[in-house]
């Protein structure tokens, strides 16, 4: 594939979606720095046909039956990235992961959990949408000591094997957290909105709200802030983008261990003139996590 596809395009998706692929031919590309436990993983999970070919069974019922946008191959790739960003800007913060501080394991070791619940959260939509954080949980306590033997012992498997799942489980709104790293998968789950994210189900003439707000999603970043450790910032090219924000962002967001530590930041952009049309702001208060609104000329 030519290097000028861009992640998230019509085209990138259309490579890894619609095409037969062959063994293994998708690769995640993760930055694991010294991190040599979550690349030992990292290889194991790029290398797994069972794996990978079960993430592209999520997407016949995700897109082709159910008109939903890729949950497959591609987001894992995005979701992963995202989640190991915003736990090392946590953790550069001095914001610890519980598995640091009730399992005396390390950083490194919740970026291996950050990790598997990024790649295995959705596992359970290859029987059905309802009720797949539970479906996942049971495929995925199948894989993880397999990912991970020899990486760890057995005491410390077992440790890595629970609080994935813990993240797996939680990564819906409706299920309370109790972790950290659970609130980074969810969040990082989130905001895979980036533009040609959503085309799939609105090509396929998914024209109701949630549709038209994620078409209107023109980028996002993420970036260190001043008064919060992390800054999400996302480009739109109309308002009813607000509604990914405001309806769907905040809510995966709330009752997470990361909503003190993370501000959202949208904004309608003039993409000629490059200039912000207006700004809608999501846990700017240092103090409490709240909602601000506010134009600009």
């Amino acid at each position: 594939m030519s290097s000028s596809v861009r992640l998230g395009s019509r085209t990138f998706l259309r490579h890894f979606l619609f095409r037969s692929s062959s063994r293994c031919a998708f690769l995640i590309n993760l930055p694991y720095n010294s991190n040599t436990k979550l690349k030992t993983v990292l290889d194991r999970v790029n290398s797994d046909e069972y794996l990978q070919s079960l993430w592209d069974c999520i997407n016949v019922n995700a897109v082709r039956r159910l008109g939903l946008s890729d949950h497959g191959r591609v987001h894992f790739a995005i979701v992963s990235n995202i989640a190991l960003k915003i736990l090392r800007s946590l953790v550069e913060a001095k914001v610890q992961p519980n598995i640091v501080t009730e399992h005396s394991m390390t950083n490194e070791d919740a970026e291996v959990v950050v990790f598997l619940g990024a790649v295995l959260h959705d596992l359970g939509m290859v029987a059905h949408r309802d009720n797949h954080e539970v479906f996942s949980v049971s495929l995925a306590a199948q894989m993880i000591p397999d990912l991970v033997r020899g990486v760890y012992g057995d005491k410390e498997r077992a440790v890595i094997t629970a609080e994935t799942l813990h993240a797996i489980y939680a990564h819906e709104s409706e299920i309370p957290q109790f972790t950290l790293e659970a609130g980074v998968v969810r969040v990082a789950d989130a905001l895979d909105m980036k533009e040609g994210r959503a085309r799939i189900p609105f090509t396929a003439g998914k024209k109701d709200i949630h549709a038209l707000s994620a078409m209107s999603i023109h980028d996002v970043k993420i970036r260190k802030g001043k008064l919060k450790p992390i800054i999400v910032e996302i480009s739109m090219y109309n308002e009813s983008g607000i509604f990914q924000v405001d309806q769907l962002l905040k809510k995966k967001i709330a009752g997470t261990k990361i909503e003190g530590f993370i501000e959202v930041v949208a904004q309608v952009e003039n993409q000629q003139r490059k200039t912000v049309l207006s700004r809608y702001t999501l846990g700017a208060s240092p103090e409490q996590p709240s909602v601000q609104a506010s134009a600009q000329r």
